[in-house]
Order: structure tokens, then sequence, then C-alpha cells
């Protein structure tokens, strides 16, 4: 199984980044195939709103620019892996810039799938995302950040019904008094994703 961890944080080090690296360090004990994608390491051009607004971002579902900046292979990524984990910290109640710029230009090229019979489905159908939000202060602003990236993930398609094995498997909004127990669980929530994904039928608990 292919895992992808999306690190939205421009630090190399601190609370945000303990956290990718906890997602990874569970991930590798789960058995998946787990690799971190760093957004600020990467040079993504910001959108150019081409021929009017649409460009082959329409009509192939790619950025033009997105051989010379890298974000054609970060697609391939995207499309070869079965899970993703989201990591942002907060800022002005919002994702990163990073993360923002990121999931703009997939959505923009994976969104507009849905128009488009021949298509194919987006990337993200049917794939199960952890969302986490890391903010540095008392976390008033984790819940606009949650729904930043879930609409992003629910205009590619990948939050419909049912949701047992995708959508948005866990979200972890972590402020400067929770981090420790939420670092162990997203851990948890890394080795529980993998294991669903991993037996595909394994059956979802009965609630109530």
């Amino acid at each position: 199984m292919k895992l992808l961890i999306i690190s939205g944080t421009p630090k190399a080090e601190g609370i945000t980044y303990s956290y990718v690296e906890a997602a990874k360090e569970s991930a590798d004990q789960a058995g998946a195939d787990a690799e971190i994608v760093t957004l600020s390491k990467m040079n993504l051009t910001k959108c150019k709103m081409c021929d009017g607004g649409w460009g082959i971002c329409f009509s192939q579902h790619k950025c033009i620019f997105g051989d010379k900046d890298g974000f054609n292979a970060l697609q391939e990524k995207v499309e070869k892996a079965d899970a993703y984990v989201f990591i942002t910290p907060v800022y002005w109640s919002e994702v990163s810039e990073e993360m923002k710029l990121f999931i703009d230009k997939l959505r923009r090229c994976q969104g507009t799938k849905q128009w488009s019979e021949e298509a194919g489905k987006s990337f993200i159908t049917g794939k199960p995302s952890i969302l986490v939000a890391v903010a540095g202060g008392g976390g008033g602003g984790i819940g606009n950040t949650f729904n930043q990236m879930e609409k992003a993930i629910e205009h590619m398609a990948g939050n419909n019904w049912p949701k047992e094995r995708e959508g948005i498997f866990d979200y972890i909004g972590v402020n400067r008094w929770n981090q420790d127990y939420k670092r162990e669980a997203l851990k948890c929530a890394v080795a529980e994703m993998i294991a669903y994904r991993m037996d595909e039928n394994k059956e979802a608990p009965a609630m109530g």
C-alpha cells in the first residue's frame, strides 16, 4: 500500500514537522510504503488563469507549467497513492501558503473531471485522507482550516458516501496544549487507516 504524506510546513523542524515524522513512523511500522512530499522544497507556480481562466487543467487535467515546476510529476504520485495524510500549520485560520497553492492546482486538474465522461475519475476518488491542522496557540483557526481542506477534497470527489474506506478518515486538530497526545492519536489514525486499506474485507465497526 502506498501512503502519501503531504507536508505544508515550510520548516524542517518544530511541532508541525514532528507530525510529519510521526505519520511516517506509524506508516512504516504498519508496513505501508510511505513517502513524504515537502511542498516548501518544490517551486510550484501559482495559477496563471490560462485561456480566460481554464487551460489544459480543464481539457487535459494537468498544468501547462507542471513539467517545469514538478506539479505534473507530483500528480502522478497522487494517482499512485492509496491514501493520504495532509499536514499543515494554521496561518491566520487557514492552511499554509504552500498547501493552499498545491490543493488549488490539484483541484483545478482533478475536480474538473466531474464535468467530462471521457476524463475518468479524480485521482483521489475512493481513497481515504487524514487531515492534520497544527495551531501554535489555542487552536481557534483549526475549524476553518479543516473546512478549506475538506472542501477541496469534496470538489475532487474524494468525500462521497459510503465512507468506510474513502473520504475523510480522521481530523487531527492540534494546539499548544494537546500536541503530545494528538501526536499519538495521529499515529493510531494512520495505522488504522492503513489496516482498513490493506484489508478490503474488514468490516467497519458498528455505530451506537
